[in-house]
């Protein structure tokens, strides 16, 4: 399975933990990034078991995720706003 089909698979899981940091943290921020990237980790620790991969210590794997992350937040705080103005 490539990368690209790993990250898709990951995305779900991705858009949970940032809603679940939402609920649960109100700092904002890195700490909030985070706890976030945390949570994906451990279901990162799940999927490599599966693959027989070490994704968990490679830095491309990281900072996709943090990316993804960012851009999903980013999305979210979009939707927020045009629902508070619409």
């Amino acid at each position: 399975m490539g990368f690209l089909a790993i990250g898709l698979k990951l995305l779900p899981y991705i858009v949970s933990a940032v809603e679940a940091v939402e609920r649960l943290i109100r700092t904002k921020g890195e700490e909030k990034e985070n706890a976030a990237v945390g949570m994906v980790h451990a279901i990162l620790q799940t999927v490599e078991k599966g693959l027989d991969r070490d994704l968990l210590n490679d830095e491309d794997v990281n900072t996709a995720t943090r990316e993804v992350m960012r851009a999903v937040v980013a999305l979210q705080n979009v939707i927020a706003r045009k629902r508070a103005t619409g």
